[in-house]
């Protein structure tokens, strides 16, 4: 009724606040929405790991195929996976759509309450989802490619932990674009500028890139460590003979 949708129509009560405005608005409505009642975080470690099958599916099709360079091979199983990763995105997307009320309260009282100031909107506007990555610049002395494997993984660690902790933001920045065009646009009267789609790799291609960079060094360190070997597997127990 009237008086349920006043949160949402107090987001339009200023005339002359920008459209982005209003959407940052309602993007932090809507996270706090997600992290409060729904389990985001879990839901993308679901996703990231129907994607990581699929990406070991590749590589192994593409080892069949007669690519053994483990430096070359992992990096094309994640781009050739990101697409599935996308598209468990937009069906997590539409199932949120499908359980979400515009009129919770949890949402109607963020909206209410515009605290955070318009710095922290250009902040998370601007801000590079790269910018926690921090590779140190060259190794020296002795056991270059085992400091580098370990560097490898505990940067595809840190990778992981950090998508998985914007759960909450990626879900409202890809869902707004969604429901902007039906579900919340009669409360917002904002069109929607950009396609689902473009959000999505916009907040993610990021951590596509660091994933193969990361995994093709990894890659790059095991073949050097075990020539020969064409599989992370046979590159450990490869070096775990020689050194028993």
């Amino acid at each position: 009724g009237q008086q349920e949708n006043s949160g949402w129509s107090s987001a339009t009560s200023k005339p002359h606040m920008h459209d982005d405005r209003l959407k940052a608005k309602a993007k932090r409505a809507l996270r706090r929405y997600f992290e409060k009642k729904r389990s985001p975080r879990f839901m993308l470690s679901l996703v990231i790991l129907a994607t990581g099958l699929v990406g070991f599916g590749l590589s192994y099709g593409l080892l069949k195929a007669g690519l053994t360079g483990m430096w070359l091979r992992y990096p094309l199983s994640v781009l050739g996976s990101y697409t599935v990763f996308l598209g468990l995105i937009r069906l997590w997307v539409e199932i949120e759509k499908r359980n979400i009320d515009p009129n919770d309260p949890e949402i109607l009282e963020a909206l209410k309450n515009d605290s955070a100031p318009e710095s922290d909107y250009r902040k998370s506007k601007d801000s590079g989802w790269l910018d926690w990555l921090d590779i140190p610049s060259g190794i020296d002395g002795d056991g270059f490619f085992p400091i580098l494997l370990i560097a490898a993984v505990i940067g595809l660690l840190a990778l992981l932990i950090s998508i998985i902790g914007a759960a909450p933001v990626l879900i409202a920045e890809v869902f707004i674009d969604v429901a902007l065009a039906s579900l919340l646009y009669r409360h917002l009267r904002v069109a929607a500028n950009e396609h689902w789609l473009g959000t999505a790799i916009r907040k993610t291609w990021g951590y596509v890139l660091g994933a193969s960079l990361l995994l093709s060094i990894a890659g790059f360190c095991l073949d050097q460590m075990a020539p020969g070997a064409d599989s992370a597997g046979k590159a450990i127990r490869q070096i775990l003979r020689r050194d028993a």
